[in-house]
C-alpha cells in the first residue's frame, strides 16, 4: 500500500530513525554511546531520535560514526526536511 502524503513527516522520521537504529546495532553502540559523542545524555539522545532532531552538526557527527555513505548521507538529509532540528 502507498504511503499517504498526510503522514509523510512520520513517515521521514521512521525512516531515519530506523536507519540510525540499524548502524548503530551494526556499530555495537548503544544510545548512551551516541548521546556522549554528541555530548547530550541518553534520554536527550532517545528524545531526539523519537522525534527526528539533530542539527546540523549532529548529523554530521552521526554520519561521521556510522560510517554513512555518500548516498546514505543525501537520502538522509532529504529525510530530514532541510532543518527541522535546532541549531
Amino acid at each position: 500500500m502507498p504511503r499517504v502524503a498526510l503522514k509523510r513527516r512520520e513517515y521521514k522520521v521512521s525512516d531515519f530513525s530506523e536507519w540510525l537504529v540499524g548502524k548503530m546495532y551494526t556499530k555495537e553502540l548503544t544510545q548512551a554511546d551516541m548521546g556522549k559523542l554528541l555530548g547530550i545524555t541518553q534520554p536527550a539522545f532517545q528524545n531526539r531520535l523519537k522525534k527526528s532532531l539533530f542539527s546540523y552538526s549532529e548529523m554530521l557527527i552521526i554520519f561521521e560514526t556510522l560510517g554513512a555513505s555518500d548516498a546514505e548521507i543525501l537520502n538522509l538529509m532529504k529525510l530530514q526536511g532541510g532543518g527541522h532540528g535546532k541549531k
